[in-house]
């Protein structure tokens, strides 16, 4: 069975990725969804009540975190739950203002085969409750994600390489990128709105071989402000890149020319979500202020597939590519592969992934922009 892709479906692509197991899947019956005469517990509605017939509408609900899935309990007003209909187990609550306020309703199946409850991709819009869109400080989540194989992107990552030229060489970055303001839908799962984001970031460069001297650092510092409907998400703002050499550098090489590579630059980009697994995206940034060798366009593209976990607690494979072009290397474009392992959060969306990387073109590094590297090497890579 193969589920109906991209998020603003009929079910959230984030719940669908965890619900297509390549395995055909099947509603269980539970004992609450059987006519009363069979059913092993009484059917009960959400005040308690002892249902008469199997007509009443009213679900059965119970508390999950009490680890007890065959003893209905009752329910209030206030308090979320997991309803059972016709076999189904549908996360949601009995108020309709109280799914206003949390976001959507889920419904769940068992996948037979794995022994486990999993998102339905039988979920329907009357099903569901619609999020109402409303301001949100400090919200979850981004609205445009990081770009997987994008190497000036805010994250937390470490890579390990050898180049051709350099020997091994030891890359690190620290940073990260959050929302600070949103008028949209609540949580991090499927969000779509309107959302104020900062950024921020150091890229170091060691050289493992001489004592992992610091050779250079890029510092990044942005604003932007993103925006997603549906499969579509889209980026304006403005970031600062600033590059330096390390001291450590200069005392082995003392008639290194330093040059002070600086942008200060605007930003478009536009995502796509083609499908469940596949993401493709592309930037355009055009710095106003450009020195130490810096030109005003930079262009990036690329593409990620992250197809879906055969378990979600066991992760899943990842694979990206990047391309950046800039006019200060006469538009050469600078290749970046990756293919790995990663680990999604259901309800954060942040990612850990580990795995390979190939960059063939300039280095990442501005402060020696006009080099050519081409790395091999392993790492990994926190993303937001």
């Amino acid at each position: 069975m193969t589920p109906e892709s991209t998020r603003g479906s009929e079910v959230d692509a984030s719940w669908l990725r965890l619900a297509s197991h390549g395995q055909k899947q099947t509603p269980i019956e539970l004992p609450w969804s059987k006519p009363p005469g069979e059913a092993a517990v009484p059917l009960t509605d959400a005040s308690g009540t002892v249902r008469a017939d199997g007509g009443d509408a009213s679900p059965s609900w119970f508390d999950p975190s009490l680890g007890d899935a065959t003893r209905p309990r009752n329910r209030t007003d206030e308090t979320t739950g997991w309803g059972f209909t016709d076999g189904m187990i549908t996360e949601s609550s009995p108020s309709s203002e109280h799914a206003r306020l949390h976001g959507q309703v889920h419904t769940f199946e068992q996948d037979t085969v794995h022994e486990e409850w999993l998102p339905s991709v039988h979920s329907s819009n009357a099903n569901r409750s619609q999020p109402q869109h409303d301001w949100v400080i400090l919200p979850d989540g981004l609205l445009y994600k990081s770009y997987l194989a994008g190497p000036h992107e805010p994250r937390i990552s470490t890579v390990l390489f050898s180049d051709t030229e350099s020997g091994i060489l030891w890359d690190a970055t620290l940073g990260g990128r959050v929302g600070l303001l949103r008028y949209g839908t609540p949580g991090a799962v499927a969000a779509e709105g309107w959302q104020w984001d900062l950024e921020g970031a150091v890229m170091v460069r060691l050289d493992v071989e001489n004592s992992e001297d610091v050779e250079s650092m890029d510092f990044r510092f942005g604003t932007l402000i993103t925006y997603a409907d549906g499969p579509w998400s889209a980026k304006l703002g403005y970031f600062h890149i600033s590059s330096h050499v390390g001291d450590e550098y200069m005392e082995r090489f003392p008639l290194f020319q330093r040059i002070n590579y600086v942008t200060e630059s605007l930003i478009a980009g536009v995502s796509y979500q083609a499908s469940d697994p596949l993401r493709v995206y592309g930037e355009f940034a055009y710095a106003v202020k450009a020195s130490g060798g810096a030109k005003p366009i930079q262009i990036q593209f690329g593409a990620e597939h992250v197809p879906v976990p055969l378990q979600p607690k066991r992760g899943g494979p990842f694979n990206a590519i990047n391309v950046d072009v800039r006019e200060a290397v006469d538009f050469s474009p600078t290749m970046t592969l990756q293919t790995g392992w990663q680990w999604q959060g259901m309800a954060s969306q942040r990612r850990i992934r580990f795995g390979l990387q190939y960059l063939n073109g300039y280095t990442t590094q501005f402060e020696f922009f006009h080099q050519r590297e081409e790395q091999i090497g392993i790492g990994s890579w926190f993303d937001y």
